[in-house]
């Protein structure tokens, strides 16, 4: 897609369709609105007035487009949360998305009030996530030439054509990101993953693979543990950036969650919905698809993707509920539960990243359904030692239109994963469990640290206005933007 700046006034632009977000303040029309409603006719005080659109019910409308050059209008509804990037990025995906299958190639995008930098660039992600089709990964033969129709450009009126050259990259990465995430266990598994990373080497990026007989080595038998069951070996990968080497006393490592089917293990999980546990990737793919992006845009940031990638099976060579194991930093674990793995890769990979000189960690894991059960599909929860280093994260989500919601490392809820066999166990009680897994993964790490859980949002479960079926790509853009206010020197902790 061609996301273009123009200068250009919204009652005279030249599209098959603008895009113009209406506002609960919009009762009555403000000036602006009010002004462009008399250019095109009155066209969208009409559709309001006859329910074409209503702000409390409706997304989107598409209605003429009056006495303006455009064919269409499409009304799109902007009060679903405050204003800001949340809000641009949110509208862009949906104008975008409405007009899928429909005969528009050029859209004009009207943001009114979230006319800044960071509003422009969320918008212009949202747009090109809006086009987004999970069915082209494998192709379907039902689909129709029509069916595949989507935009084929953007106008944004008033941006920075600067800004939008560097939002369409970082838009390519949540776009990749959810493609790794989407395609099917049988087709990206352990190994396949590691394939994808190294090419990152194009990109002037340093991938280093641990296959088990060097993770053996060094110790990380809570990874291994876990990859154990699966017909597929666990690997871990490691993509650092040109300027990893020179961090010096600042380095950020981004962890992400890497399991390509998660089962459960022994401790099965039910069949419903199972085949969307493909998508328990999505923490390792946003991680690499961060550093992609980030290598593409500032490579000499001090950044390395880490992912550990498993397959959680069962099988005569699975873990047990009751195995004990020794993780990389010595600590041993009970595990009493196989479906609690994501801890247990994290663990090992959180250490290992600390001893090859990360001195600023974040974790991005699809973790526990109690998040998704909390959160919804909107808000992703996070964990912060110090807070400081949590507040410059949730900033960087904040500036790229995520909402991330800051949850308590209680630690008083440590003495509840004693064992009687080991130093901890992985699993408790299901109540506070939210909070326990954060407080799991805190014993494995030393240094500022940032634990994401996005069990909820990283994945729809069905086709939205927002966004399709399927992964969406979420902490992406948070991560790239933490990148680089850490390469800036912005980041407070």
């Amino acid at each position: 897609m061609r996301l273009r700046a123009e200068a250009t006034d919204p009652a005279s632009v030249e599209a098959n369709v603008l895009a113009v977000p209406i506002y609960r303040e919009d009762e009555p029309f403000g000036d602006d609105l009010a002004n462009l409603d008399a250019a095109a006719g009155g066209v969208i005080r009409q559709a309001i007035e006859w329910g074409r659109f209503n702000i409390l019910e409706d997304y989107f409308a598409l209605i003429e487009g009056g006495s303006l050059p455009v064919e269409h209008i499409l009304l799109v509804n902007g009060v679903r949360r405050g204003r800001g990037p949340w809000r641009a990025r949110r509208m862009g995906g949906v104008a975008t998305r409405a007009l899928q299958g429909k005969g528009a190639s050029r859209l004009a995008l009207w943001l009114r009030d979230d006319e800044d930098a960071d509003g422009f660039a969320a918008a212009a992600v949202g747009a090109v996530g809006g086009t987004y089709r999970p069915a082209d990964i494998y192709g379907r033969t039902r689909d129709t030439a029509a069916m595949k129709r989507n935009v084929e450009e953007v106008v944004f009126l008033g941006a920075d054509q600067v800004v939008l050259d560097r939002a369409a990259l970082i838009a390519d990465g949540v776009e990749w990101s959810r493609d790794l995430s989407n395609r099917a266990a049988n087709d990206l598994y352990p190994e396949k993953m590691a394939e994808e990373a190294q090419a990152l080497e194009a990109d002037g990026c340093t991938v280093e693979v641990l296959h088990v007989p060097e993770m053996r080595q060094l110790g990380m038998n809570a990874l291994l543990g876990v990859g154990q069951g699966g017909e597929h070996p666990p690997v871990l990968v490691a993509v650092k950036l040109p300027g990893w080497e020179k961090g010096g006393d600042r380095r950020l490592a981004i962890v992400g969650k890497g399991v390509c089917f998660d089962s459960g293990g022994i401790s099965l999980k039910p069949a419903d919905k199972m085949e969307e546990m493909k998508h328990d990737k999505s923490g390792a793919a946003a991680v690499i698809a961060a550093a992609r992006t980030l290598a593409r845009i500032a490579p000499d940031a001090a950044v390395m993707a880490v992912a550990p990638m498993v397959e959680n099976m069962p099988g005569g060579r699975a873990q047990r509920p009751g195995d004990v194991v020794q993780a990389m930093n010595g600590k041993t674990i009970e595990v009493t539960n196989t479906d609690a793995e994501g801890r247990l890769i994290l663990a090992d990979a959180l250490h290992w990243a600390e001893t090859q000189g990360a001195t600023h960690l974040v974790d991005v894991a699809t973790l526990t359904g109690v998040a998704a059960m909390a959160f919804g599909e909107l808000i992703s929860a996070y964990f912060a030692k110090p807070r400081d280093w949590g507040d410059d994260v949730k900033a960087a989500a904040e500036a790229t239109g995520e909402w991330f919601w800051e949850m308590p490392l209680a630690t008083e809820y440590r003495t509840l994963l004693d064992s009687p066999y080991a130093d901890i166990v992985n699993s408790a009680a299901r109540e506070g469990s939210l909070i326990k897994s954060a407080v799991f993964i805190h014993e494995f790490t030393t240094k500022p640290w940032v634990h994401l859980d996005i069990a909820g949002t990283a994945w729809m479960t069905a086709d939205k206005a927002t966004a399709a079926k399927g992964a969406v790509g979420v902490a992406t853009t948070t991560l790239v933007r933490l990148g680089l206010d850490f390469a800036a020197g912005e980041a407070s902790a």
